[in-house]
């Protein structure tokens, strides 16, 4: 008997219907015997730990042309202080993947899991990277220990996608976002969760090709449409880049981040840029796909009431190096993703 697993139990909840359903969710350990690493599971009443990353349908070695080696960010989570409260997570393959990941997660970190996702049987969709990337959706991991779902505020929406010189309403299950709202049973106050995938058509409007300022305007409608809460979290895989070739922010993500002056319509942070202070070499640095001084398309946002500190991007080195300590191997050729995580503490106001 594993007291641990929780997840065939709970995340039955969400796989065929509206999250309707009020959960009864069991005691968690903060750090079981089972586990060597120092890693235990947040108590602190003053923030949320968050990850946000595109997991590519959790890759694997044998995945060709598009292999990968997913775990490794897992233990690089392993290697923290805290496993994470929230892991937004995009392009899951249904359900299943994610009930997999949660339970990976259980089996290798404090806490027990659970999840919320958007489609649990997406629709079919063409991939360069063959039958394993054929389904896509989006999903919130987040640890039951902490933040129990509130009945009734789950809600899903698509995004647009440009087309012809216009933004039209995209079809793909993978550009379908999900919202809800919790509790924090540490301190009863309210969390909204989101998670997002735009597309990457790039024949919008000449002022917005990727039509990236329709869809933030949408997602922060949607991600805000339970009401009012003490944190409001939400991470994307954008497919469009915080700044032009010029080297100056976007129109869509100076309407975004609050901390940029002169645009700022939607009232939300970014806590690498907290963490770079703004400084285009960090956030270039920061780059969340290709290699290091990559594009940024990859972002954690928070309403700008809350504030942030340990912002990081997930190096595959450092995946790499967390696979080493805790199985003694690692392929170095192989990533957790083609997107790197982004990590941050998300502290309340």
């Amino acid at each position: 008997m594993n007291p641990r697993v929780a997840v065939p139990v709970l995340a039955s909840v969400f796989l065929f219907g509206c999250g309707e359903t009020a959960l009864q969710d069991p005691p968690e350990p903060g750090a079981l015997d089972t586990l060597s690493q120092g890693v235990s599971v947040n108590t602190n009443p003053g923030f949320l730990v968050v990850y946000n990353v595109n997991y590519e349908n959790l890759p694997t070695a044998e995945e060709a042309p598009c292999a990968g080696d997913w775990k490794d960010l897992i233990y690089y989570m392993k290697d923290q202080t805290y496993s994470p409260d929230v892991l937004i997570v995009h392009q899951m393959s249904g359900a299943g993947q994610a009930a997999n990941l949660a339970q990976f997660m259980q089996e290798n970190l404090p806490g027990l899991y659970d999840f919320v996702i958007a489609e649990a049987n997406p629709e079919p969709q063409a991939s360069p990277c063959g039958p394993p990337k054929f389904y896509q959706t989006n999903a919130i991991i987040y640890r039951t220990g902490r933040l129990q779902p509130i009945t009734g505020t789950r809600d899903t929406w698509q995004v647009f996608k440009g087309a012809n010189g216009s933004c039209v309403m995209n079809n793909q299950s993978r550009s379908i976002g999900v919202r809800m709202a919790f509790t924090d049973l540490i301190t009863h106050k309210k969390v909204i969760l989101g998670s997002s995938h735009w597309p990457t058509n790039q024949e919008g409007p000449s002022s917005d090709p990727g039509c990236a300022e329709a869809n933030i305007a949408r997602t922060d409608a949607k991600v805000r449409g339970t009401g009012t809460a003490d944190l409001i979290i939400w991470g994307v895989d954008s497919n469009e880049s915080d700044r032009a070739a010029s080297g100056d922010f976007k129109q869509w993500y100076r309407q975004a981040n609050s901390r940029i002056s002169g645009a700022t319509t939607y009232r939300w942070n970014d806590p690498i840029y907290e963490a770079c202070g703004g400084g285009r070499a960090c956030l270039d640095n920061n780059g969340t796909v290709g290699p290091a001084d990559g594009a940024r398309i990859d972002f954690l946002f928070f309403n700008a009431a809350a504030s942030s500190s340990t912002g990081h991007t997930v190096s595959y080195d450092e995946g790499d190096a967390a696979a080493r300590q805790f199985t003694g191997e690692d392929n170095g050729a192989l990533h957790y993703s083609g997107h790197r995580a982004i990590r941050a503490r998300i502290h309340y106001p």
